[in-house]
């Protein structure tokens, strides 16, 4: 197989639901790490093979393909075909693996991977309609919604309450500490906005970091259960977001001129018990350093995205992981979790990582509804 290069990774920042970019749709906002990507490498648009976003709830204005939507509002020639796929919060991963491997299969040279969901203007689960499954529900009676499902995940693991805050408490100091050491800014593509007066602004920095105390996260009232472990302050915030990557192989890297910044090591998906449903990555880590060759420790940095903070909790358990490697610079509970985008954006975050620190391979992975798991490995050029 050919080897398939990250050569850049751009987001825009993440925004809190019904605010800064309440009035952009979403593809419009897709454009900006789009044409981000384009403005850095001088890319010669014709050349690029295809363009694969991940996107979750793809109905209404993400519904009708909403990746070919956002290429052709981003001016691009119309000979660059695009396509949306779900697998509901691994997606945006789930879209880069999908490009990584038509370049390692030799079926394509230059692709762009990425993710988008607006979760203002496509509220979650605005896509679900219509009679229930009755085969889905005769084979699998018992399924429940994530939130309880990460109750399940808690009370089977033994994952308190106070765990659960001290984590959270956790995301929210190390993605404010990230933000005022400037980690994320090589990633971002700022955004213009409109402000309540009319104004014209600029978003360029994430707006969802709180802050918070473990006396203010412990008087959160629990939401999916009573005397429960997850709140509003332990699980991830919404907000909307959009990233996009260009990967390449060799031969495209020499001829555009192209820096690669990381290698695509292994790639994994599975399926877990979809009613707890969110175990997913424990094994999809697993796959993935089988397929690559690597042990646990030989994973400098892990990106486990924090849907809930039992998720994250639970895996650095399984797995013996070394809690200082994991989610180094926040996460979802604090950054914000935009579904569709959200494992395109945690690839950048790995590859800068790797790139501040000075370490050599990532592991990316995410719980994932109904029960799946995904996880991708890099490696720093």
């Amino acid at each position: 197989m050919r080897d398939a290069f990250i050569i850049d990774a751009v987001r825009t920042p993440r925004a809190r639901r019904k605010g800064k970019f309440s009035s952009i749709h979403p593809a419009d906002l897709l454009t900006y790490p789009l044409n981000e990507l384009e403005r850095r490498h001088k890319l010669p648009l014709e050349q690029v093979e295809d363009v694969i976003v991940g996107c979750v709830t793809q109905t209404g204005e993400q519904g009708w393909c909403v990746a070919r939507q956002s290429v052709l509002a981003a001016g691009w020639p119309i000979s660059v075909p695009a396509t949306t796929v779900n697998r509901l919060c691994g997606s945006g991963q789930q879209a880069t693996n999908f490009a990584a491997s038509s370049i390692m299969s030799g079926t394509a040279g230059l692709m762009i991977s990425g993710g988008l969901e607006h979760m203002t203007r496509a509220p979650m689960f605005s896509d679900i309609g219509g009679e229930e499954s009755k085969l889905l529900k005769n084979h699998h009676p018992d399924l429940v919604q994530q939130g309880l499902a990460a109750e399940i995940l808690a009370e089977t693991y033994a994952i308190s309450r106070a765990q659960a805050d001290e984590y959270a408490l956790g995301s929210q100091s190390r993605a404010k500490k990230a933000q005022t050491e400037g980690r994320f800014k090589r990633s971002l593509a700022a955004v213009p906005y409109t402000g309540e007066q009319g104004e014209s602004l600029l978003c360029d920095a994430d707006d969802c970091i709180r802050e918070t105390s473990i006396e203010a996260l412990s008087s959160l009232k629990p939401v999916f259960k009573e005397a429960g472990v997850i709140t509003a302050g332990n699980a991830s915030a919404i907000v909307d977001g959009a990233a996009a990557l260009l990967l390449a192989n060799e031969e495209k890297v020499k001829a555009l001129n192209l820096t690669p910044r990381a290698r695509i090591v292994s790639m994994s998906s599975v399926g877990s018990p979809p009613k707890i449903m969110l175990t997913g990555p424990i094994e999809a880590s697993k796959k993935a350093l089988e397929s690559a060759g690597l042990k646990v420790s030989d994973i400098d940095i892990w990106e486990i995205n924090e849907a809930f903070a039992p998720v994250p909790l639970v895996v650095i358990n399984e797995l013996d992981i070394d809690p200082l490697k994991v989610n180094v610079n926040g996460g979802g509970i604090s950054l914000g979790h935009p579904l569709g985008a959200t494992g395109a954006m945690l690839m950048g975050t790995a590859m800068d990582e790797l790139e501040r620190t000075g370490g050599r391979y990532a592991l990316v992975t995410m719980c994932i509804g109904l029960g799946m798991g995904i996880a991708t490995i890099i490696e720093r050029m």
